[in-house]
């Protein structure tokens, strides 16, 4: 699941349980492998409402219309998971397919790997520049950004006060106007979230970060973004197959850098 499912369930989650766009959402998501097959006329009819109604809808959303919409969805669809086509395969889905005794031995190696591999100097520095500067920000794509939220809540009580935001949309406009003395921590397992928002074709970059002036840090398993000129503090981690845990992974880099910080304060 991407980003346009993720904004549906944060608008649904956000808006009471009896107004027509809590419905609305609950429709769309309900049948959201289909989407990308339907008309406007027919999601209005599912939705019950009229077009205008689908159309304001949708650009609240932050789309320009629902044929943006709907391409986009068709475009997350064959990259996030909906039907299963990424180029690795989730924890939940191989449990699902192997069960837990494998998975179990799977993360066990994991571990292994990212013990052996992981630098300790790249969290050390991280957590120093953390406590260098006054502004910093947290921020990831869907299950990336709980880490975030956690790493906020974290931070807190070591008495860190960090920014992250849960909207995708309100991330990238503190993105684009970040200034010298922010530094921004990107939890990105695949390295995506500096080329794309999971809502543009496969290709496009965040133009604007190659611009900002702030620093950026970068905790990821993609060895090319780890490498990318813009990210200052690269935080790399590895896994033994192509089975990915980084919602357990991310967790455990989160709490090295929180340790780090705890000993610079």
């Amino acid at each position: 699941m991407y980003i346009a499912a993720y904004r549906l369930l944060n608008l649904r989650n956000n808006t009471g349980n009896d107004s027509t766009d809590s419905h609305i959402a609950e429709v769309i998501l309900e049948n959201i492998n289909e989407i990308d097959k339907l008309s406007i006329e027919k999601v209005a009819e599912l939705c019950s409402v009229s077009k205008s109604k689908l159309s304001k809808f949708v650009k609240a959303l932050g789309f320009d219309d629902y044929k943006e919409f709907r391409d986009l969805v068709k475009n997350e669809k064959h990259r996030s998971g909906y039907y299963g086509y990424e180029d690795k395969m989730p924890m939940g889905r191989f449990i699902a397919q192997e069960g837990w005794e494998k998975y179990f031995s799977i993360l066990h190696k994991d571990l292994d790997c990212f013990a052996d591999r992981m630098d300790k100097g790249a969290v050390q520095r991280l957590a120093a520049a953390m406590h260098e500067h006054r502004e910093v920000a947290a921020f990831g794509s869907v299950y990336s950004q709980t880490v975030a939220i956690d790493f906020m809540y974290r931070m807190a009580e070591e008495g860190k006060y960090i920014r992250t935001y849960t909207y995708d949309m309100v991330q990238e406009e503190y993105l684009k106007n970040m200034d010298a003395d922010t530094l921004v921590i990107i939890f990105s397992n695949s390295g995506q979230y500096l080329y794309g928002d999971g809502m543009r074709r496969n290709g496009y970059f965040k133009t604007y970060l190659k611009r900002t002036k702030a620093e950026i840090a970068l905790i990821t398993s993609n060895e090319e973004a780890a490498r990318d000129p813009i990210v200052k503090y690269p935080v790399l981690y590895s896994f033994s197959t192509d089975v990915h845990s980084h919602p357990l992974i991310e967790r455990l880099v989160m709490e090295m850098i929180i340790s780090e910080y705890r000993k610079i304060r």
